[in-house]
């Protein structure tokens, strides 16, 4: 099954810098908040599609034991090269490693895999010790747009269809919310108006990672309020995985 994106894809995406960009300011602080929520807190984590490393690299630098794999040959951020596998895929890890992680992340993967559910149960059942999956999204069918279709999206989720996912997997679905609520009336606007969104994420430079910063706080605000009970542009949920495997 292939996942990887390609080499313009790729680019286009994950320029040198970007993981100062808002968006991935903002979506690895609120993944630190959910993850130490969790009970376990000294558990080894797989970031399953990491591309070049940014919330692997964010996650190391506050202490949390965080690896990635990543199936495309990307270059990885500096300083974390040891912690990425790259060109590999989850499972073509070794027994030993794989059983290291009681936590898995998909973070805005399983979009680009046309049945996520067999991609999913083939997968952890590789991990004997995995006891939580966490997984982001692209949310709200309604805000589909080219930027879908140039990045190879099967779909985008509401919460009922995460809730289905869990049904199908026999997960149980700890927790589930939108977030980016304050983006959602934009995009809305965009799709509405026949526009089209920008494919390249572009990386922040000088005063302008200062903006992103400020960006990123105010829509982590955002997000701990629920902002208005609206929607947001992704979502976010956490899974238990049955213990008797």
């Amino acid at each position: 099954m292939k996942t990887e994106f390609r080499d313009d894809q790729y680019q286009l995406s994950y320029p040198d810098g970007v993981e100062n960009h808002w968006w991935h300011l903002a979506r690895n602080r609120l993944l630190e908040k959910q993850i130490r929520n969790l009970s376990k807190q000294d558990a080894a984590i797989l970031d399953v599609g990491c591309g070049r490393g940014i919330t692997v690299k964010y996650l190391r630098s506050k202490e949390i034991d965080c690896l990635g794999i990543e199936p495309a040959k990307a270059r990885p951020l500096k300083t974390i090269e040891k912690y990425i596998f790259v060109g590999k895929k989850a499972e073509d890890l070794s027994e030993s490693e794989r059983n290291r992680y009681s936590l898995l992340l998909f973070l805005d993967v399983i979009e680009h895999i046309a049945n996520p559910n067999i991609f999913l149960k083939d997968l952890t059942a590789l991990f004997p010790n995995l006891t939580h999956v966490i997984i982001t999204v692209p949310a709200c069918p309604e805000l589909w747009s080219n930027y879908d279709e140039f990045y190879g999206h099967y779909r985008r989720y509401n919460i009922s269809m995460v809730k289905s996912l869990s049904q199908q997997l026999n997960w149980h679905l700890m927790w589930n919310f939108y977030f980016f609520q304050l983006l959602y009336l934009p995009a809305r606007a965009i799709t509405k108006t026949g526009q089209k969104r920008a494919v390249e994420m572009k990386a922040p430079k000088g005063i302008s990672k200062s903006v992103h910063l400020i960006i990123s706080y105010i829509l982590t605000f955002g997000n701990q309020g629920r902002f208005l009970g609206l929607p947001g542009t992704s979502i976010i949920a956490c899974f238990s995985l049955p213990q008797s495997k």
